[in-house]
């Protein structure tokens, strides 16, 4: 049994509250994520790929209702002391694979994931993962009208 360590307890615990505990998969495989196959990736061949993926491992996979793959969360890891260079091609190869299988990649670094924990921010998992997609919150529009008509 592979074991989890505190920050990923902890952004476990903040995955599984916001999405659903059966919805937030530990440690699947790149394979299942991508489905059983691996995609083709710009520049590499399948035995490339292949090479590398067969034995790496999502740290959370957010699932459907069917249980189907839509996003990859993760921990960026810590390169200041010592660069592996394995986990520093799997950092760089892993998103375009992802995103050729329409799974969203999202890397929290560990000083985001102290900010989310720390009760007196104002940064949150929500609005981390708004900032990561882009989604800007419609301002001024209290009457929760979509097309800010207000009727």
């Amino acid at each position: 049994m592979i074991e989890m360590s505190l920050p990923e307890s902890q952004l476990f615990r903040m995955l599984a509250s916001f999405f659903g505990r059966d919805n937030v998969v530990f440690n699947m495989s790149v394979r299942a994520v991508c489905g059983g196959e691996y995609p083709p990736v710009a520049g590499q061949t399948a035995g490339d790929v292949a090479r590398w993926a067969d034995s790496a491992h999502c740290l959370f996979t957010l699932v459907d209702g069917s249980d189907m793959p839509k996003m990859v969360v993760e921990i960026a890891p810590d390169f200041t002391v010592v660069i592996e260079l394995d986990r520093l091609e799997r950092h760089k190869r892993l998103p375009m694979m992802l995103e050729s299988c329409g799974v969203q990649y999202i890397v929290i670094s560990q000083a985001e994931l102290d900010e989310m924990l720390d009760p007196s921010s104002s940064l949150d998992l929500v609005s981390f993962l708004k900032d990561k997609f882009g989604i800007d919150e419609v301002e001024g529009d209290e009457s929760g009208d979509d097309d800010g008509s207000g009727s």
